[in-house]
This record gives structure tokens, sequence and C-alpha cells, in this order.
């Protein structure tokens, strides 16, 4: 489990209204520390990339637990928005993201299942190779 990452600025890490959970974009990091960084199909490998992308949506549900209180307040994943960091050509945004959607059914079951959007980038913050967005449920 990854604990929850500070905003790098203005903003909040997770809002609650009407008991949904709108999560704030989460980068593959641990504290300041980026864990990956590049272009998914020039110097980050699919295979790297979902490793990022389960990072990320790890992140989101620590996010998500540290506003509730727990795992066991998620009732449903919602939506998950994945943005890619993308080399000229690169068109496998979609198996980037099967890292993230992954780890969500394998921490939460059916709770996990989700709609997902997966859109290829030219830049992320600090030079990041995957950020994700996440909207859930909760139970307050």
């Amino acid at each position: 489990m990854s604990s929850v990452n500070k905003p790098g600025g203005n903003y909040l890490p997770v809002i609650i209204h009407g008991g949904i959970a709108y999560v704030s974009g989460q980068l593959p990091r641990r504290g300041e520390d980026l864990l990956y960084a590049g272009k998914v199909g020039a110097n980050v490998d699919i295979a790297a990339a979902q490793e990022a992308a389960a990072l990320c949506a790890d992140l989101c549900i620590s996010a998500i637990n540290h506003a509730t209180g727990g795992e066991d307040r998620i009732v449903q994943v919602l939506q998950l928005v994945g943005y890619i960091a993308s080399a000229p050509g690169f068109t496998q945004q979609s198996q980037v993201m099967n890292g993230a959607s992954d780890r969500l059914i394998e921490r939460l079951g059916d709770r996990g299942r989700h709609t997902r959007t997966s859109v290829g980038v030219a830049e992320l913050p600090r030079g990041a190779p995957v950020e994700l967005s996440m909207i859930a449920a909760v139970r307050s």
C-alpha cells in the first residue's frame, strides 16, 4: 500500500461531494521522488509504464483512504482517466492503462471495475510517463 503524496501546488488531493470522491492527478512518485520518468514508446517500455500506472492507481486509492478513513469506504470506482506521455507514433495507451485497471480490480474486486479513458499527451509534470485521476463513489 502506498502513502499519500502531498499536492504539488495549490489544490486538494481529494474532494468528496455528495458521496463522490474526485481524486486529483497522481504521478508515479513516493514523496518528492519520481519513480518513473520518460516517454512511453521511447525510453519507457510498456511493462514499466504499466507498473507506473499501477502505482498511480495505488496512490489514488491511498488518497481516498486518507480522506474517508479506509479502503472499505470505497463503494465503486466510477471512472479512471489516464494520461500517458507518448513518443510520436505510440498508440498503445490503453495497454498502459491496463496496469492501473488490473491493480484496481486486484485490490477492490468488483468495486474496482470502472469506466476508463486513456489519453496520449506530449508531456506530463516532472517528466512522468503516466498520470491518473479517479472518481469513486464512497461511503461517509
